[in-house]
C-alpha cells in the first residue's frame, strides 16, 4: 500500500503505477505527434512530476472530497483542464492533469466559500510564505521580512488568507481521521496553496502534514 485514508480508502502501488504510466505514455506520444522532424532515437522527454507528487495528488483528492462533503461545498463545473496540463507539463490527456484539477477545484471551492469568514492573516501564517519563497528564490535574496511584509499585493494576501483558513479545516480533519502513509513517501503534505518556480515547478506554500508513516507496510525502496 501506499497510503491509507479512513478504512475505506486505499491507494495501492499499482494505483500509482497505472498513474505514472498513463502520464508517460500521454508524454511520449505526444511528443511523438507533436514534432516530426524528432529523429528516432530522441531520448523520451522527462517526466515532469514523481511518485510521490501522485501518492499525494491522490490522498489530496480523497481527503478534500471529504473535507468538501463536509463543508456543503462541491467542483466547480469548469475545472480548467487545459491550463492544468500546461502548469504541469503534461499532456490534457494524462489521467493525472484531471485529478490534480478536481483537487486544486476542490481547494478553490474551499478557499472561495471561506472568503468572508476567514480571519485576518497572522504574523506566524505570513513568516510561513516568505521563508518557502526567500529558500525557493521567490523573493530576492536580502530581502527582509518587514519589507516582503508591505510589499505584498492585496491579493496575494487575500490568498495566503484563505489558504490560512483551509488548511485549519483541512488539518481538523486530518486530525481525527487514519491516515497512514508509506515510509516511502514521507514526509507527506496537502498544499492549499502552491507556487510556480522560475523552473517551472509548483511548490507548496501552505500545507498540512499528513499521517504517520507505518512500519507495517513496505518499506523497501530499492
Amino acid at each position: 500500500m501506499a497510503a491509507y485514508v479512513g478504512d475505506s480508502a486505499k491507494i495501492t502501488e499499482a494505483r500509482v503505477q497505472e498513474v505514472w504510466d498513463d502520464a508517460n505514455a500521454a508524454l511520449t506520444s505526444a511528443a511523438a505527434s507533436g514534432s516530426a522532424e524528432q529523429p528516432e532515437s530522441a531520448a523520451a522527454p522527462a517526466m515532469p512530476i514523481k511518485r510521490i507528487d501522485i501518492v499525494r495528488t491522490l490522498v489530496g483528492h480523497d481527503v478534500l472530497a471529504d473535507v468538501a462533503e463536509r463543508e456543503g461545498v462541491s467542483l466547480p463545473a469548469d475545472l480548467g483542464l487545459a491550463d492544468h496540463a500546461s502548469r504541469l507539463r503534461l499532456p490534457q490527456t494524462a489521467e493525472y492533469v484531471r485529478l490534480y484539477a478536481e483537487f486544486d477545484g476542490l481547494l478553490r471551492a474551499l478557499r472561495t466559500k471561506v472568503q468572508s469568514s476567514a480571519p485576518e492573516v497572522t504574523e506566524d501564517d505570513l513568516r510561513e510564505v516568505y521563508t518557502v519563497l526567500l529558500r525557493s528564490g521567490g523573493v530576492p535574496a536580502g530581502t527582509t521580512f518587514d519589507q516582503f511584509k508591505t510589499s505584498l499585493p492585496a491579493e496575494n494576501m487575500a490568498l495566503v488568507k484563505t489558504a490560512a483558513a483551509v488548511r485549519k479545516e483541512v488539518g481538523e480533519f486530518t486530525g481525527t481521521a487514519d491516515i497512514t502513509v508509506n515510509p516511502r513517501y514521507q514526509p507527506l503534505t496537502i498544499p492549499v496553496l502552491e507556487f510556480q518556480t522560475e523552473q517551472g515547478e509548483l511548490k507548496p506554500l501552505v500545507e498540512v502534514p499528513l499521517g504517520e508513516s507505518s512500519q507495517s507496510t513496505v518499506t523497501d525502496v530499492s
